[in-house]
């Protein structure tokens, strides 16, 4: 009788860490099925960042999602992205002055990233984009770092909690070398 108690209460702990909402679990769980070798058949991205531009009149469904955002609203997008993880070499979170449970990002880029950020920057100077992880909504932010080419680093004042931007500190450059693989492993499967 005791026995069955015993197995009862592991099995209602181990259930209740499992669906909690925990992101402390929820991290243990993703990290134990996945490798964390980004040259393994196994390695799945995890926090990887997408900037999408807003769309204010839809007309070509097929280019364009609506996704949720908080308060219950949605905003559409354009879902081909203008910036991705696959320029991202580093990141660096940075806690904002006064709210250290808010960080801004800095990304160190590639060189097809500073050209694409030109670009972007240019493009939108003044226009709201959105910055998604993971295909969830994180948020909008202005782009106002300008980089001429030569800047290795850019920053987004976006506003993202601890564990998103511990996430994506943690695996960006993995999830870059995933992107961008060396030439020396392109032809490994070959001999």
């Amino acid at each position: 009788m005791k026995n069955n108690r015993f197995i009862f209460l592991a099995a209602l702990l181990a259930g209740m860490f499992l669906f909690s909402g925990c992101e402390i679990f929820r991290e243990a769980l993703t990290e134990s099925y996945a490798s964390d070798d980004p040259d393994s058949e196994d390695y799945d991205t995890r926090f990887n960042i997408g900037i999408f531009q807003i769309v204010r009149y839809p007309r070509a469904s097929m280019l364009e999602r609506e996704i949720p955002i908080p308060g219950g609203e949605t905003v559409c997008i354009n879902i081909n992205p203008l910036f991705s993880s696959k320029r991202i070499r580093q990141v660096r979170a940075i806690p904002r002055p006064g709210n250290p449970d808010v960080y801004d990002l800095e990304f160190r880029i590639d060189r097809q990233g500073k050209t694409q950020w030109m670009m972007l920057y240019g493009a939108n100077r003044n226009t709201p984009l959105v910055m998604m992880v993971d295909d969830r909504y994180v948020g909008t932010f202005i782009p106002t770092e300008y980089t001429d080419g030569r800047e290795e680093w850019v920053k987004l004042q976006i506003g993202v909690d601890a564990y998103t931007a511990r996430g994506i500190v943690r695996f960006a450059r993995k999830n870059y070398e995933y992107y961008n693989p060396e030439a020396k492993n392109w032809f490994n499967n070959l001999f």
